[in-house]
């Protein structure tokens, strides 16, 4: 018999399987156009919830000048095969690894007020092995910095029941 494919309630709120997991935030303060920064923080299934997909998203603490046409923030899950100790390289990459985003998140062309959330273009696998976030700036101008607001990347994976 088929089985319906449905969001399951989860523990967090409204079918998340965890609250939001916060991937970057003061890292991205003055982050500048074109750069990448990889985050040290490592995170796995325990962080998840086992999770296969997620939102991702990002919010914009302070407000930043108008981003160039194209703007958007791209992502990489730089993975561990042996539990946390080596992970994907990105040396000698320009801007991250040699291969296509984990997920893109697109940004408006228009003065992005403080408070500001936007989505990555639909939901984004979530790694089965351990992790970490490296992250590049393509709104054509620098995040803004602030002493009480920072930028945030956060994932909330979703619950699918099968």
């Amino acid at each position: 018999m088929a089985t319906n494919f449905l969001w399951f309630p989860g523990t967090g709120n409204s079918g998340l399987l965890t609250t939001a997991i916060t991937l970057a935030s003061t890292e991205l303060v003055s982050l500048g156009s074109s750069a990448v920064v990889t985050i040290g923080t490592v995170y796995g299934t325990s962080v998840t919830g086992q999770g296969i997909w997620g939102e991702v998203y990002v919010t914009f603490g302070t407000s930043v000048a108008a981003p160039a046409p194209g703007a958007n923030l791209a992502g990489w899950w730089l993975t561990s095969p042996d539990g946390g100790t080596t992970f994907e390289s990105t040396a000698g990459f320009n801007p991250g690894p040699a291969r296509a985003p984990d997920f893109i998140i697109p940004v408006s062309t228009i003065a992005i007020a403080a408070g500001v959330v936007a989505k990555a273009a639909g939901l984004v696998r979530i790694p089965a092995l351990d992790f970490k976030v490296s992250v590049q700036n393509n709104l054509g101008v620098t995040f803004s910095s602030s002493a009480t607001a920072n930028p945030s990347l956060l994932l909330a994976p979703v619950a699918v029941q099968y």
